[in-house]
């Protein structure tokens, strides 16, 4: 798989997340980026449960996944990093074929008592901006 030069996690697919053509569906490749940003962001706020909300999200389906592609590994890198918002390129591939899937994310860091978006701590806002392409 082509690597961005960012962050890569392996997720294995799930049986029910096959259609009645063989296909993982569109809703479990939704879910798969959504668990990589979620746990990349993880690691990057150091919580558990990172407080984000997707503002914007662009699929484009390059090549068709089955379940025996799987494990998949999912890409990501910053593209652009805003006071609340970042935007993520991830890339879905398996290691047989190649990119499968490919997403434009917008993530807004959040709230939780004020339930609006918030501005980057500076720790997260650094290690957001070291895998920023200069």
């Amino acid at each position: 798989m082509d690597v961005m030069g960012g962050w890569d996690i392996e997720l294995e697919l799930r049986e029910r997340d096959r259609d009645y053509l063989g296909h993982v569906t569109a809703v479990a490749h939704l879910a798969l980026f959504e668990e990589a940003h979620a746990r990349w962001l993880a690691e990057i706020m150091d919580e558990p449960a990172p407080p984000f909300v997707i503002v914007h999200l662009e699929l484009d389906y390059r090549r068709e996944l089955l379940i025996d592609d799987g494990p998949v590994t999912v890409s990501l890198k910053p593209v652009v990093l805003t006071n609340s918002t970042v935007t993520v390129h991830e890339r879905l591939g398996s290691a047989g074929k190649g990119v499968h899937t490919e997403s434009r994310v917008i993530l807004a860091r959040w709230d939780r008592e004020r339930r609006r978006s918030m501005p980057f701590p500076p720790r997260e806002r650094q290690a957001i901006e070291a895998l920023l392409d200069r």
